[in-house]
C-alpha cells in the first residue's frame, strides 16, 4: 500500500517504486485525509481518486490525466500541471528528481450523493415496463454478469437517465448481433449516462471530433467507464454499445485500458453514427484486443463526422483483422461511396437545407416529419437533424 511520514510539515506519500513519492502540502492534505476516510469505507469514487494520487507516486498515471497548466512557466527543473479524477481535480509539480508535489487539490466529497441524483456520470441498469423505459443507479459500478451483455454508453445532453434509456434503446438494435427489439426487450442492458448540456463532438465541435482522446470534460465519465470495463473484462461476450458523442467517451476509456495493458478479448464494441472519429475509436478498441463484427459502426449519409475517415477505419481493419479480407475491405469501401453519392443527392434535393445549421432548419424538419406520410426526403432529414423525433415516429409502424 503506502506509508505516510512528516518531512517539513508535509505528508509524503510513498509508491511502490524506490526512490519515488507524492508529497502533498498542507493546504492540500486535510482534503486528502478525508478522501482517503472515505475510500476506505467503500466509496467508489474516492478510491478511484485516492488510487489516482497514489499512482502517481508509483509512475503510472495514465497521459489522459494529465492536462499541462496554460502559461505555467517551469521553475527550477518543475514541471506544474493538472490532473483530473472523479470528483477531484489537483494541481501538482514534478520535481527535477521524478518526484511529485500536490500544490492543490479540490474534492466534491458529496460526489456520491450528485451521482444519486443524476448530476455526475454513472452506470445504470435499463429495464422495460409496459413499453416504458426506466434506469435505475448501480452504485458499485458493475454490470449485470450475464454473458452477451450490452452496454449503452450515452451522448450528454440527454434529459435524465430514464429518457436516455429510451433513446437508447433503437440505437442498441441497429448493432447487428443485439438480437433485435425482442431480444433487448427481453433481457434490458445496461447503460454509462453523462449528464451535460451539449452533445460530444459534432462539426460545431470540430477539434473534440477529430481528437476525442484529447477532451478533458469527459475524462471523469472515461474513467469511470474504464473500471466498469475492467470489472467486466471476465463476462463472456460483452457488447460496448456507443451513440453519438459517446464515441469520445468510449475512445478514451478503451485508451485507458489499453496504456494499462488491460485485454478484453471476448468483447465488442459497436458506434452508432459516431460524432468523433471512427478510426480513433477502433485503434483504441484494437489496441484492448476487441474482437470485432462484420460491422463496427452505423452512420448516416449526412453524417459528416461519422462518415469522415470511414476509408481509415476500412485500412485499419484489413491490416489488424485476419478475417477481414479484401472482398470486405472491397464491399464496405463500395458501400461508403454509395453513401457519399447519396449525402450528395440528398443536399442537391433539399436546396442546401442539410448545408444550414440544424437549429435553424428544426422548423422545417419538424413540417416534414409531422406529416402523416413521411416523404423519402422529409425522413432522411430528419433522421440525420432530429434523429429523436425520427425514431418516435418510425416506433409507431
Amino acid at each position: 500500500m503506502f506509508s505516510d511520514k512528516r518531512v517539513k510539515r508535509e505528508l509524503v506519500i510513498a509508491g511502490n517504486n524506490a526512490g519515488k513519492s507524492v508529497t502533498i502540502t498542507p493546504q492540500a492534505e486535510p482534503i486528502y485525509h478525508e478522501m482517503v476516510k472515505l475510500a476506505r469505507r467503500g466509496n467508489h469514487w474516492a478510491q478511484l481518486s485516492v488510487n489516482g494520487i497514489n499512482d502517481l507516486a508509483a509512475g503510472r498515471l495514465h497521459q489522459n490525466n494529465i492536462f499541462i497548466k496554460p502559461n505555467s512557466p517551469c521553475r527550477g527543473g518543475t514541471e506544474e500541471f493538472f490532473v483530473i479524477l472523479p470528483g477531484c481535480k489537483l494541481t501538482a509539480e514534478k520535481q527535477p528528481d521524478d518526484t511529485f508535489k500536490v500544490l492543490h487539490l479540490e474534492a466534491n466529497l458529496d460526489y456520491a450523493e450528485l451521482q444519486k441524483e443524476e448530476l455526475r456520470p454513472g452506470l445504470y441498469s435499463a429495464e422495460v415496463t409496459d413499453g416504458a423505459w426506466s434506469a435505475k443507479y448501480q452504485a458499485k459500478n458493475k454490470i449485470k454478469n450475464s454473458e452477451f451483455r450490452l452496454v449503452a454508453i450515452t451522448d450528454s445532453a440527454h434529459e435524465s437517465p430514464d429518457s436516455a434509456a429510451d433513446k437508447c434503446f433503437p440505437r442498441i438494435t441497429a448493432m447487428p448481433t443485439s438480437g433485435g427489439e425482442r431480444q433487448v426487450n427481453a433481457k434490458g442492458f445496461d447503460m454509462h449516462y453523462t449528464p451535460g448540456e451539449k452533445s460530444i463532438g459534432g462539426l460545431k465541435n470540430l477539434k473534440q471530433s477529430i481528437s476525442p482522446e484529447k477532451i478533458s470534460d469527459i475524462h471523469e465519465s472515461a474513467l469511470l467507464l474504464a473500471q466498469t470495463m475492467y470489472k467486466a473484462k471476465n463476462i463472456q461476450g460483452v457488447a460496448w454499445i456507443s451513440e453519438f458523442g459517446g464515441s469520445a467517451i468510449l475512445t478514451q476509456a478503451l485508451a485507458i485500458l489499453a496504456h494499462q495493458g488491460i485485454k478484453l478479448d471476448s468483447h465488442t464494441a459497436f458506434l452508432y453514427r459516431p460524432t468523433t472519429s471512427p478510426n480513433k475509436a477502433y485503434q483504441a478498441a484494437n489496441a484492448v484486443g476487441l474482437t470485432f463484427d462484420r460491422k463496427f459502426s452505423k452512420t448516416h449519409a449526412l453524417d459528416v463526422i461519422g462518415n469522415s475517415d470511414q476509408l481509415k477505419v476500412i485500412a485499419s481493419r484489413r491490416k489488424n483483422e485476419t478475417n477481414y479480407g479484401m472482398g470486405k475491405a472491397a464491399a464496405d469501401t463500395f458501400e461508403y461511396g454509395k453513401g457519399v453519392m447519396a449525402a450528395v443527392g440528398t443536399i442537391a434535393a433539399s436546396g442546401g437545407v442539410t448545408l444550414a445549421a440544424p437549429a435553424a432548419a428544426v422548423t422545417f424538419l419538424t413540417a416534414l416529419a409531422s406529416a402523416a406520410s413521411i416523404a423519402k426526403l422529409g425522413s432522411t432529414l430528419t433522421e440525420a437533424y432530429l434523429p429523436s423525433h425520427h425514431d418516435k415516429i418510425k416506433g409507431k409502424f
